[in-house]
Parts: C-alpha cells; sequence; structure tokens
C-alpha cells in the first residue's frame, strides 16, 4: 500500500495489477475529480467536474453559432446553423441578379466577369446546361442545390 503526496491511499493489489504509467494516469484524474482531497469523489465534486466538460463543450458551440463573435445568437445566425439548405439559398440570392428566383446564363456570366472567373461564355452555358434540369435555359433554387449537392459545395 502506498500513499501519494496528496494523501490518497493506493492499495497494494490495485499497485500490483495496473501498469504504474496506467496508474499513474487514474491517479491523476481521480485527484481531478476529487476537488477537496479527501480520498472519495463526492456527488458534488463529480458534477462539478462534469458540468465543466460539457460547459466548455456548449461554449464552443455557442460561439460557432455566433457568426459575427458578438456574443449574443440572432435569429438569422440560429437559421443558419438549424437549416441545412439556408447557407445554399443564401448564395443563391447573391446570384439571382434579378431576384426572380432563376439564374440564367447572363446573370451567371454576369457573376464570372464580376468576381474575374476566367469562364468565357461557352463554359457558362455548359454549367447552366449542366445544372438545368428542365432545360429551360435558367437555374430554379433546387436545380441549383442539386448541382451544389453533386459537387459538394456549400
Amino acid at each position: 500500500m502506498t500513499t501519494t503526496p496528496r494523501g490518497l491511499t493506493i492499495p497494494a493489489e490495485i499497485e500490483a495489477l495496473i501498469p504504474p504509467d496506467r496508474l499513474e494516469k487514474l491517479i491523476a484524474e481521480f485527484q481531478k475529480l476529487d476537488a477537496n482531497g479527501d480520498g472519495k469523489i463526492e456527488i458534488e465534486e463529480f458534477l462539478n467536474h462534469s458540468l465543466t466538460k460539457v460547459k466548455i463543450q456548449l461554449t464552443q458551440k455557442f460561439e460557432y453559432w455566433d457568426s459575427n463573435q458578438d456574443g449574443q445568437i440572432d435569429f438569422r445566425e440560429y437559421v443558419a446553423v438549424s437549416e441545412p439548405g439556408f447557407a445554399i439559398l443564401q448564395r443563391f440570392q447573391e446570384l439571382d441578379l434579378d431576384r426572380n428566383g432563376l439564374i440564367s446564363a447572363e446573370e451567371a456570366l454576369n457573376i464570372a466577369r464580376r468576381l474575374v472567373f476566367p469562364l468565357g461564355p461557352e463554359q457558362i452555358e455548359t454549367l447552366i446546361q449542366t445544372a438545368d434540369q428542365d432545360a429551360d435555359g435558367q437555374v430554379t433554387y433546387y436545380e441549383f442545390l442539386g448541382a451544389v449537392a453533386h459537387l459538394g459545395f456549400q
């Protein structure tokens, strides 16, 4: 039987069965939980330790949701993380310059020019045709969503 510097008694049978490096880790973990150092973990010590871990996880989740890092989650931020297609819909609306719910080849070409993409009219037309499932020459939100899902972008 051994006693640690903090007064924790380690029974001989445990010392004999657990490899020293593993036993050292177990002692350190136990002593973290045993906040008052009495050699026993009470419910309050256990809860405080566990809640600290959960609080860290929840804080990280909150910080991710709070996209503008102002310490608050507004409804737009909440929707952005709660509704998987929202970010894609926002991108679609940015591309839909005339706000008619469709992206035409002309809009796509204007976007490519504005963003300095090295795409010519023929390449833009090919992209539109690829996404345009009903072959009407324009891309709807759902066609855009399908193309984005197919390409793996968001």
